[in-house]
């Protein structure tokens, strides 16, 4: 058992949480499935029909692709591989490693040498941290001390530029991790050498200059245009609009929202402290939609809901909020890490997790090839196929399940456990000097109650940690049958642990309203948004040897209006005969009162805006069954409020 977590040296600020290392967490029931058919899927074959992440790519030596595909892609497989024992999958990923430890020059830079950009080498970087703390292979730490003395050396005359300016974070979290690792005083000094060349996240996120789509601040075709002719100036490293393009860009946003947190940590400025939660408020304010994200079609685009989310940027919004948790030690954010992970994501992959959307569409009644007002991605975007619209995705997805399991619960610096999300697993690791053992059983986030059962060598002191939801309004636990408080959203549970002892968990929930663009209204249960489900028809579009690419019509009625008393707590959901999990059959279903509104109609290849206070026949009058969103891929979630006239 490998019990090494990483918590900040000195002179970084202490912090309360750290990851555990990969595989101390095991995924169990609903979460387990769910990695195993991630693995059954395109996640474990896709190096067999890809070229660019195939042997053809630069990364196993051949002529292809020698940029970002394939590090995207081990950053993914690596987790996965391990969490699921999959000995064919770790001999894959193994292949990516021993490539890339093999490859490092004697100066010590490393990687395909005909792209020497130091964005695709952060990407590699984590995936070789990940796969030294499951294997805990001691040439990983050699290998980076080596590289980063290269970086350190030649950055000034090699600086950073495009996407690696934007992106700048991945490389100092990795600087760090190494550095709390080694204590290498040298790391120190690279990390604020790369801070001052990446893009100041904590000025824009303070000051927001977008507060509408991008395609009201600057079309694509004149934002293009002006990049053109920026490209032939000379002396400027960081032409205007150039600099528009990466902060205006969802990914970079997505990545970019643990930037000013890894700055306060480095500089100790309570702006930079700040700039996440400030940003994050604006983000939503002007561009968030119900699922729990912000737009971006590829660049942010708007609160409508039939804007489009890249699926890069809701992984890479996981991974930001995961390293959020423990750079700031606000472990409040596993709400926004849940609702992420519990509807963003399993959304926009299809259930046997083979084929993928570009893009998704909080109100998305038709997944097909046409053209849509994107800010700059093709009509293909939201269909369901091997590479809709641009491969980066294709690359990129693996990542999020995973990842999230890795960041189920974390080390606290008193020497206990922290739960961030209650989904089933087992965590195995060292607390009060010993192997200590939690045995996490829920259906959640589709059941309200978890049982942690503790196992222990010997009887040992140490906390256990449990979030309390912010949507939780009647949170109850129990410790061996008796009751225990919750103080500033969080129980504390200090005491000598012996096998047998039982932590019991109710999470009750019940329908809440909240408010969107154009007055509509979504409905959440618990950490779930739950959607009207529009009956599908998967035709295919594409042949493909693995995975064919679809489109998705729709075959049932879909404008239908809220009614008036969908958030009395009295309405529970239904638990169905489906298993829990976003694979099949919806599990949980919510009957609301609605009524037809005939006169929502198409705009185009979307639906139109949700229509404000339409008037209702009594005759259109119905009760609908919701289900949770990431069940269902064609699906309303932001909802007009009708009235009976």
């Amino acid at each position: 058992m490998n019990n090494k977590v990483f918590f900040n040296r000195a002179p970084l600020p202490q912090n309360e949480y750290a990851a555990l290392p990969l595989t101390a967490i095991k995924p169990e029931g609903w979460l387990k499935a769910q990695l195993e058919t991630q693995a059954r899927g395109l996640s474990g074959h896709l190096y067999e029909i890809w070229p660019d992440v195939s042997d053809e790519c630069a990364w196993l030596g051949g002529p292809g692709d020698p940029w970002e595909r394939a590090p995207y892609y081990l950053d993914g497989l690596v987790p996965l591989a391990y969490l699921t024992g999959d000995e064919k999958l770790i001999a894959q990923a193994g292949r990516y490693i021993e490539w890339m430890l093999a490859s490092q020059r004697e100066d010590g830079f490393f990687g395909p040498e005909r792209n020497p950009d130091w964005w695709p080498r952060m990407v590699a970087l984590k995936a070789l941290i990940q796969y030294y703390t499951a294997t805990t292979d001691e040439r990983v730490p050699k290998f980076m001390l080596k590289y980063f003395a290269y970086q350190y050396k030649n950055l000034d005359a090699q600086p950073m530029v495009e996407w690696a300016v934007a992106r700048g974070a991945e490389n100092i979290l990795c600087v760090m991790w190494l550095y709390n690792l080694t204590g290498a005083p040298f790391l120190v000094n690279l990390m604020r050498k790369l801070d001052a060349q990446t893009l100041n996240w904590s000025q824009f996120f303070t000051t927001f200059p977008f507060t509408r789509s991008m395609a009201r601040h600057i079309p694509w075709s004149e934002m293009q245009a002006a990049r053109d002719a920026e490209s032939q100036l000379t002396g400027a490293d960081r032409p205007y609009m150039r600099t528009q393009y990466h902060f205006s860009h969802v990914v970079n946003v997505a990545m970019g929202l643990k930037t000013p947190a890894l700055e306060f940590l480095l500089h100790g400025g309570e702006k930079d402290r700040e700039a996440f939660y400030e940003g994050w408020q604006k983000l939503m304010k002007y561009h968030g939609v119900a699922m729990g994200m912000f737009t971006g079609d590829e660049h942010l685009s708007g609160n409508r809901p039939t804007q489009g989310t890249e699926l890069c940027a809701v992984v890479e919004t996981m991974f930001s909020l995961e390293t959020l948790i423990w750079a700031l030690g606000d472990i409040t954010l596993g709400d926004r890490l849940e609702k992420l992970a519990f509807n963003a994501l399993p959304v926009t992959i299809s259930p046997d997790m083979k084929t993928h959307q570009y893009l998704q569409q909080v109100n998305q009644v038709r997944a097909t090839n046409e053209p849509r007002p994107w800010f700059n991605n093709e009509p293909d975007s939201n269909t369901f196929g091997l590479e809709p619209n641009f491969g980066c995705c294709t690359a990129n997805m693996h990542q999020g399940w995973p990842k999230f399991v890795e960041s189920l619960w974390m080390a606290t610096r008193d020497g206990g456990l922290a739960a961030v999300s209650y989904a089933p697993c087992t965590v195995r690791y060292w607390a009060g000097g010993q192997p200590v053992r939690l045995s996490v059983q829920t259906e959640y986030p589709f059941g309200e109650r978890v049982r942690i059962e503790v196992s222990v060598k010997e009887p040992c002191e140490f906390p256990i940690y449990l979030r309390v939801p912010e949507w939780c309004t009647g949170f109850g636990a129990t410790c061996n049958g008796e009751h225990v408080m919750a103080v500033g959203g969080m129980v504390k549970l200090m005491r000598t642990w012996q096998t047998g002892d039982v932590i019991e968990i109710d999470l009750p929930m019940a329908p809440r309203v909240s408010s969107w663009f154009h007055q509509s209204r979504a409905v959440d249960y618990g950490p779930l948004l739950m959607a009207l489900p529009i009956k599908e028809e998967w035709t295919v579009l594409k042949q493909r040897p693995f995975c064919d690419d679809y489109e998705i019509w729709p075959r049932s009625e879909w404008n239908w209006a809220l009614l008036d008393d969908v958030a009395l707590p009295e309405r529970k959901a239904e638990r169905t005969e489906a298993p829990a999990g976003f694979m099949g059959d919806a599990p949980l279903r919510l009957k609301v009162k609605a009524a037809r509104v005939p006169e929502w109609g198409m705009d185009g290849a979307s639906c139109a805006n949700p229509p404000i206070s339409p008037e209702c026949a009594k005759a259109d009058e119905r009760e609908i069954e919701l289900v949770p969103y990431g069940t269902a891929r064609l699906h309303i979630a932001q909802f007009p409020v009708g009235r009976i006239v």
